[in-house]
């Protein structure tokens, strides 16, 4: 089995939930979730971020982060540790203000 690094980024640019990544969608592929950056481009106000983990149809499976803040002019690592995605599971975010949040998500795909 291959493994191949990737990245996916998003800038929230409304406050509906996005997709930001979604795991290789061929069944017995998965996807090691490095790390998951929320970075807060407004100078001066603060934004709350959420992580969604959903199936490969948007049913919410957990939340990642429920509505954490993330400070002006800070980045927020949501993702300490590894989240394993199953094939076609989502990485999903959602921001409380428009155009504030940016989020890059680093992965390992194992196909």
């Amino acid at each position: 089995m291959p493994n191949t690094f990737n990245s996916a980024q998003a800038q929230l640019s409304t406050t509906s939930v996005t997709d930001v990544y979604q795991a290789p969608t061929t069944a017995g592929n998965q996807a090691v979730v490095l790390s998951v950056m929320c970075a807060n481009v407004n100078g001066t106000a603060s934004a709350d971020i959420t992580i969604l983990k959903t199936d490969s149809s948007n049913t919410l499976q957990s939340y990642i982060a429920f509505t954490t803040p993330v400070p002006a002019d800070t980045t927020l690592e949501a993702v300490a540790n590894r989240i394993v995605l199953k094939a076609g599971e989502k990485l999903r975010a959602q921001a409380s203000a428009s155009n504030y949040i940016h989020v890059t998500i680093s992965s390992l795909e194992i196909t």
